[in-house]
Protein backbone atom coordinates (compact mmCIF):
# COMPACT_ATOMS: atom_id res chain seq x y z
CA UNK A 1 0.00 0.00 0.00
CA UNK A 2 2.91 2.25 -0.15
CA UNK A 3 2.82 5.27 -2.40
CA UNK A 4 -0.87 5.48 -2.66
CA UNK A 5 -0.94 9.35 -2.25
CA UNK A 6 2.16 9.81 -5.03
CA UNK A 7 -0.31 7.20 -7.53
CA UNK A 8 -3.50 9.39 -6.95
CA UNK A 9 -1.74 12.66 -7.33
CA UNK A 10 -0.53 10.92 -11.01
CA UNK A 11 -4.19 9.85 -11.46
CA UNK A 12 -5.89 12.68 -10.70
CA UNK A 13 -3.51 14.35 -12.81
CA UNK A 14 -3.88 11.95 -15.97
CA UNK A 15 -8.01 12.65 -16.15
CA UNK A 16 -9.08 14.23 -19.48
CA UNK A 17 -10.14 18.03 -18.88
CA UNK A 18 -11.88 18.11 -22.26
CA UNK A 19 -14.99 16.40 -20.24
CA UNK A 20 -15.70 19.33 -18.21
CA UNK A 21 -14.81 22.53 -20.27
CA UNK A 22 -17.39 24.97 -21.22
CA UNK A 23 -20.42 22.90 -19.80
CA UNK A 24 -21.61 25.10 -17.31
CA UNK A 25 -24.60 25.78 -19.85
CA UNK A 26 -25.18 23.31 -21.14
CA UNK A 27 -28.16 20.70 -21.18
CA UNK A 28 -27.43 17.16 -19.45
CA UNK A 29 -28.50 15.43 -22.65
CA UNK A 30 -25.44 17.71 -24.89
CA UNK A 31 -23.01 16.43 -22.88
CA UNK A 32 -23.44 12.26 -22.31
CA UNK A 33 -25.93 9.54 -23.38
CA UNK A 34 -28.25 7.94 -21.34
CA UNK A 35 -26.27 5.18 -21.62
CA UNK A 36 -23.55 6.85 -19.92
CA UNK A 37 -25.69 8.50 -17.28
CA UNK A 38 -26.83 4.96 -16.45
CA UNK A 39 -23.02 3.43 -15.85
CA UNK A 40 -22.75 6.77 -13.83
CA UNK A 41 -25.20 5.97 -11.26
CA UNK A 42 -23.95 2.93 -11.16
CA UNK A 43 -20.35 4.34 -10.11
CA UNK A 44 -22.02 6.61 -7.69
CA UNK A 45 -23.69 3.73 -6.14
CA UNK A 46 -21.13 1.92 -5.65
CA UNK A 47 -19.12 4.83 -4.05
CA UNK A 48 -22.28 4.96 -1.28
CA UNK A 49 -22.07 1.41 -0.97
CA UNK A 50 -18.52 1.69 -0.02
CA UNK A 51 -18.72 4.31 2.35
CA UNK A 52 -21.74 2.53 3.77
CA UNK A 53 -19.76 -0.23 4.79
CA UNK A 54 -17.16 2.30 6.38
CA UNK A 55 -19.65 4.44 8.28
CA UNK A 56 -21.15 0.33 9.78
CA UNK A 57 -17.68 -0.59 10.55
CA UNK A 58 -16.81 2.93 12.56
CA UNK A 59 -20.54 2.72 14.06
CA UNK A 60 -21.57 6.21 12.22
CA UNK A 61 -25.17 6.94 11.10
CA UNK A 62 -24.09 8.35 7.76
CA UNK A 63 -21.89 11.60 6.21
CA UNK A 64 -22.71 14.13 3.90
CA UNK A 65 -21.11 13.72 0.50
CA UNK A 66 -18.79 16.50 1.16
CA UNK A 67 -17.10 14.80 4.07
CA UNK A 68 -13.40 13.27 3.66
CA UNK A 69 -13.65 9.65 4.94
CA UNK A 70 -10.04 9.98 6.63
CA UNK A 71 -11.59 12.73 8.82
CA UNK A 72 -14.07 10.01 10.23
CA UNK A 73 -10.59 7.82 11.48
CA UNK A 74 -8.17 10.55 11.86
CA UNK A 75 -9.58 14.24 12.82
CA UNK A 76 -5.92 16.54 12.05
CA UNK A 77 -5.71 17.28 8.33
CA UNK A 78 -2.73 16.04 6.40
CA UNK A 79 -3.12 18.67 3.26
CA UNK A 80 -4.12 22.03 2.84
CA UNK A 81 -7.24 22.31 0.22
CA UNK A 82 -5.89 25.51 -0.73
CA UNK A 83 -2.80 23.53 -1.92
CA UNK A 84 -4.30 21.56 -3.92
CA UNK A 85 -4.64 23.00 -7.34
CA UNK A 86 -0.75 23.50 -6.88
CA UNK A 87 -0.68 19.34 -5.83
CA UNK A 88 -2.87 18.77 -9.03
CA UNK A 89 -2.90 21.25 -11.50
CA UNK A 90 -4.95 19.35 -14.07
CA UNK A 91 -7.85 20.67 -11.66
CA UNK A 92 -7.73 24.33 -12.65
CA UNK A 93 -9.79 23.81 -15.96
CA UNK A 94 -12.06 22.04 -14.10
CA UNK A 95 -15.01 24.42 -12.82
CA UNK A 96 -16.85 21.81 -10.40
CA UNK A 97 -16.01 22.40 -6.56
CA UNK A 98 -17.85 18.70 -5.27
CA UNK A 99 -15.06 17.47 -7.88
CA UNK A 100 -12.40 19.09 -6.96
CA UNK A 101 -13.65 18.35 -3.17
CA UNK A 102 -14.05 14.56 -3.83
CA UNK A 103 -10.50 14.49 -5.13
CA UNK A 104 -8.96 16.32 -2.53
CA UNK A 105 -10.82 13.79 -0.07
CA UNK A 106 -8.91 11.19 -1.50
CA UNK A 107 -5.53 12.42 -1.62
CA UNK A 108 -6.13 12.48 1.78
CA UNK A 109 -7.53 9.44 2.50
CA UNK A 110 -4.47 7.90 0.49
CA UNK A 111 -2.18 10.15 3.07
CA UNK A 112 -3.85 7.66 5.69
CA UNK A 113 -3.00 4.60 3.95
CA UNK A 114 0.48 5.66 3.47
CA UNK A 115 0.65 6.30 7.41
CA UNK A 116 -0.23 2.51 7.74
CA UNK A 117 -3.75 2.60 9.39
CA UNK A 118 -5.32 -0.12 9.63
CA UNK A 119 -9.24 0.73 8.85
CA UNK A 120 -7.65 2.81 5.62
CA UNK A 121 -5.64 0.12 4.78
CA UNK A 122 -8.76 -2.26 4.91
CA UNK A 123 -11.18 0.28 3.10
CA UNK A 124 -8.21 1.47 0.19
CA UNK A 125 -10.52 1.32 -2.40
CA UNK A 126 -13.34 3.56 -1.12
CA UNK A 127 -12.80 6.17 -3.32
CA UNK A 128 -12.14 3.65 -6.76
CA UNK A 129 -15.91 4.27 -8.00
CA UNK A 130 -16.02 7.80 -7.40
CA UNK A 131 -12.27 8.86 -8.93
CA UNK A 132 -13.25 6.35 -11.77
CA UNK A 133 -16.59 7.80 -12.74
CA UNK A 134 -13.96 11.37 -13.23
CA UNK A 135 -11.71 8.97 -15.51
CA UNK A 136 -15.26 8.24 -17.76
CA UNK A 137 -16.20 11.60 -17.88
CA UNK A 138 -19.09 11.99 -15.55
CA UNK A 139 -17.73 14.17 -12.82
CA UNK A 140 -20.55 16.67 -14.03
CA UNK A 141 -22.11 16.72 -10.54
CA UNK A 142 -23.50 19.59 -8.26
CA UNK A 143 -25.66 20.14 -4.93
CA UNK A 144 -29.28 21.39 -5.51
CA UNK A 145 -30.58 21.29 -2.09
CA UNK A 146 -30.50 18.09 -0.46
CA UNK A 147 -29.13 16.17 -3.11
CA UNK A 148 -26.45 14.66 -5.56
CA UNK A 149 -27.67 15.82 -8.78
CA UNK A 150 -26.58 15.39 -12.57
CA UNK A 151 -27.80 13.60 -15.91
CA UNK A 152 -28.40 10.21 -13.73
CA UNK A 153 -30.76 11.64 -11.55
CA UNK A 154 -30.27 12.42 -7.85
CA UNK A 155 -28.90 10.78 -4.89
CA UNK A 156 -29.32 11.82 -1.16
CA UNK A 157 -26.36 14.41 -0.38
CA UNK A 158 -26.25 12.52 2.93
CA UNK A 159 -24.74 9.08 2.79
CA UNK A 160 -26.60 6.62 5.00
CA UNK A 161 -24.61 3.65 6.48
CA UNK A 162 -27.78 1.62 5.81
CA UNK A 163 -25.92 1.47 2.06
CA UNK A 164 -23.64 -0.91 3.39
CA UNK A 165 -25.96 -3.53 2.98
CA UNK A 166 -26.96 -3.27 -0.18
CA UNK A 167 -25.72 -5.58 -3.28
CA UNK A 168 -21.93 -4.90 -4.92
CA UNK A 169 -22.18 -3.28 -8.29
CA UNK A 170 -19.96 -4.68 -10.72
CA UNK A 171 -17.77 -1.73 -11.86
CA UNK A 172 -15.58 -3.51 -13.89
CA UNK A 173 -15.02 -1.04 -17.44
CA UNK A 174 -16.92 -4.56 -19.31
CA UNK A 175 -19.92 -4.43 -16.76
CA UNK A 176 -20.29 -0.26 -17.27
CA UNK A 177 -20.17 -1.00 -20.98
CA UNK A 178 -22.20 -3.24 -21.53
CA UNK A 179 -24.75 -1.05 -19.47
CA UNK A 180 -24.16 1.64 -22.14
CA UNK A 181 -24.89 -0.83 -24.83
CA UNK A 182 -27.69 -2.05 -23.28
CA UNK A 183 -29.30 1.19 -22.99
CA UNK A 184 -28.37 2.06 -26.84
CA UNK A 185 -29.78 -1.09 -28.05
CA UNK A 186 -32.97 -0.06 -26.15
CA UNK A 187 -32.77 2.99 -27.56
CA UNK A 188 -32.39 2.23 -30.92
CA UNK A 189 -35.36 -0.17 -30.50
CA UNK A 190 -38.16 2.40 -29.36
CA UNK A 191 -36.74 4.54 -31.82
CA UNK A 192 -38.25 1.82 -34.78
CA UNK A 193 -41.03 0.68 -32.09
CA UNK A 194 -42.59 4.55 -32.12
CA UNK A 195 -42.17 4.36 -36.20
CA UNK A 196 -43.64 0.95 -36.82
CA UNK A 197 -45.54 -0.88 -34.02
CA UNK A 198 -44.44 -4.42 -35.11
CA UNK A 199 -40.91 -3.58 -34.97
CA UNK A 200 -39.64 -6.59 -32.45
CA UNK A 201 -36.08 -7.13 -30.83
CA UNK A 202 -34.32 -9.16 -28.63
CA UNK A 203 -32.26 -8.35 -25.16
CA UNK A 204 -28.43 -8.18 -25.85
CA UNK A 205 -28.01 -9.90 -22.31
CA UNK A 206 -30.38 -13.25 -22.13
CA UNK A 207 -31.49 -13.01 -26.37
CA UNK A 208 -35.48 -13.32 -24.62
CA UNK A 209 -37.73 -10.61 -26.21
CA UNK A 210 -37.78 -6.82 -25.09
CA UNK A 211 -41.69 -5.46 -24.79
CA UNK A 212 -42.56 -2.16 -25.00
CA UNK A 213 -45.13 -0.72 -22.34
CA UNK A 214 -46.61 3.43 -23.23
CA UNK A 215 -47.66 5.46 -19.61
CA UNK A 216 -48.82 9.00 -19.52
CA UNK A 217 -47.37 11.09 -17.25
CA UNK A 218 -47.93 15.19 -16.57
CA UNK A 219 -44.33 15.61 -17.94
CA UNK A 220 -45.72 13.84 -20.81
CA UNK A 221 -45.28 10.07 -22.81
CA UNK A 222 -42.53 7.61 -21.50
CA UNK A 223 -41.68 4.11 -21.90
CA UNK A 224 -40.77 1.54 -19.92
CA UNK A 225 -38.43 -1.43 -21.70
CA UNK A 226 -38.38 -4.68 -19.67
CA UNK A 227 -37.20 -7.80 -20.75
CA UNK A 228 -39.00 -11.28 -20.83
CA UNK A 229 -36.34 -12.50 -18.62
CA UNK A 230 -37.27 -12.02 -14.69
CA UNK A 231 -34.86 -9.32 -12.83
CA UNK A 232 -33.03 -8.39 -16.76
CA UNK A 233 -33.16 -5.55 -18.37
CA UNK A 234 -36.01 -2.74 -17.22
CA UNK A 235 -35.26 0.44 -17.80
CA UNK A 236 -37.39 3.88 -18.33
CA UNK A 237 -37.15 6.09 -21.65
CA UNK A 238 -38.56 9.96 -21.70
CA UNK A 239 -40.08 11.15 -25.20
CA UNK A 240 -37.68 13.77 -24.41
CA UNK A 241 -34.53 12.05 -26.04
CA UNK A 242 -36.35 11.56 -28.84
CA UNK A 243 -36.88 15.09 -29.85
Amino acid sequence: MKNSYSRAVKRINSIDTKHYLNISHKRYRDIRSKGEYTADATLIAEYYRRVGVLLQFVNIEGVSILMGMSRLIHKEPFLDYDNLLTICPNLKEINLTIFKVICFNYLEWCCLIDKGNAIAIKYHDIYEPIIKLFERGGGQISIHHHELVGGFGAFPRSISASRGDMKEFDISDNALDLEIKEIEHAEAFLKGYLFDRNVTSNCIRCRTRLLVEENQSIGGTWYNIKCETEKCFDDNFSSYYFE
